[in-house]
């Protein structure tokens, strides 16, 4: 589990992503429209400029003015026409040539005043019908940029919660596999370091026997600190994306495994026997041979430590459906009933009537196998066995 510290600090900065994403998204949205009324403007003021151009070309009286425009025209002679009795005629004429803007009756005109050789001509064009346009323009464009920003924001913040999400597994895999190897070497690193003293110590007495003694001990404390590392370094990386797809005989595997451990089985008085229900038709499955290897080994070993001297531990492969299955099955001391909910759990070493024999344990092998189980779609799961002891099955997916 990520602590929250982490947590916290990951959706902040996913937070700042999005809102700093989100505020990109709406500027570039603000300087479209503003870039699309701009153009749109400029647009209609070409149109009236033409408008009023055409009209003042082509007016040669004042009585019928084209929709939406007005007349005044005076002709060589003095006489002045207009096409409304409201039009300050007289002010309208002392103007300038050119384009000018003005308010009649409250509302505003865009006027041109031109001289042509029958005299001087002004038109009045009426801009409502215009100014509407680009209010209707300019709240079309409102809407749109709130709706593309909300929009924007809502899929900024989906991507940004998407794309942190890696980033938050990975950290909490991170996390868990320094707090593992802190839990994990702390004991087999400390043994090292009172077996160096004492190594020390037996070379200034010059007892080469205990010295000797010593140095075998100190090399398997050495090879069961390289298999603590192991177990960390394949629980890090064992993931279901990430497992090969190599098939893998389960019951060449079983007898690989058998080939491996019957010596220390036997050392420790147990037997270790392999029954291969299969009819010698191999058990197949897709995954990684050293994974499943391991993780079968790690059965066996915890089977090992939790036997009485003279028990048996039996190695069964199988099928059931369309599912092989490797059972590990002892006849020792068995499992608790209220352990077996944790037994899995990350350092979950069981209870103090449990036996151990010598042997150092870590609480991370059943860990270790569970994941190597759903890695390769499989389940691990325990049962009581019958006249005691327990029964561990490995139920993986067999290959086509």
């Amino acid at each position: 589990m990520m602590p929250d510290g982490d947590l916290a600090m990951i959706r902040r900065a996913g937070r700042v992503a999005a809102l700093q994403a989100s505020l990109a998204l709406t500027l570039v949205l603000l300087i479209v429209g503003a870039a699309v009324f701009f153009v749109d403007t400029h647009v209609q003021n070409q149109q009236i400029v033409s408008e009023l151009n055409s009209v003042a070309s082509t007016a040669d009286d004042a009585t019928d003015p084209p929709p939406g425009t007005m007349l005044v025209l005076r002709d060589r002679a003095g006489k002045v026409e207009a096409s409304s009795d409201d039009l300050p005629t007289a002010e309208l004429l002392r103007r300038p040539t050119g384009l000018f803007d003005n308010v009649i009756g409250g509302a505003r005109y865009r006027g041109l005043v031109a001289d042509k050789p029958e005299g001087r001509v002004v038109v009045l064009l009426d801009l409502r019908p215009y100014e509407a346009g680009r209010s209707r323009l300019l709240l079309s464009l409102v809407i749109a940029e709130l709706a593309g920003i909300a929009a924007s924001v809502a899929v900024v913040i989906l991507l940004t919660r998407r794309s942190i999400r890696p980033l938050t597994e990975a950290l909490a895999l991170q996390r868990r596999f320094v707090a593992d190897a802190s839990h994990e070497l702390r004991a087999p690193l400390t043994v090292l370091h009172t077996r160096v003293q004492m190594l020390g110590r037996r070379f200034d007495d010059g007892d080469a026997h205990a010295a000797k003694a010593e140095i075998e001990a100190l090399a398997s404390d050495t090879r069961a600190l390289g298999a603590v590392i192991e177990d960390l370094l394949a629980s890090a990386s064992m993931t279901v994306d990430g497992t090969p797809r190599d098939r893998v005989d389960l019951s060449q595997l079983a007898d690989t495994v058998h080939d491996t451990m019957a010596q220390h089985a036997e050392s420790a008085g147990v037997r270790l026997v392999v029954e291969d229900h299969t009819e010698g038709s191999g058990c197949v499955v897709l995954g990684s041979a050293s994974a499943l290897r391991r993780a079968t080994a790690s059965l066996v070993d915890n089977a090992l430590v939790h036997q009485h001297p003279g028990g048996t531990i039996t190695l069964r492969v199988r099928r059931q459906g369309d599912r092989a299955v490797i059972d590990v099955q002892d006849d020792g001391v068995g499992i608790a009933s209220d352990a077996m909910a944790t037994l899995f759990n990350r350092f979950s070493h069981g209870h103090a009537h449990t036996v151990t024999g010598g042997a150092r344990r870590y609480g991370i092998g059943l860990a270790l196998v569970r994941e190597i189980a759903h890695a390769h779609r499989g389940e691990i799961s325990v049962a009581h066995t019958p006249g005691g002891g327990a029964t561990f099955t490995l139920s993986i997916p067999a290959a086509g």
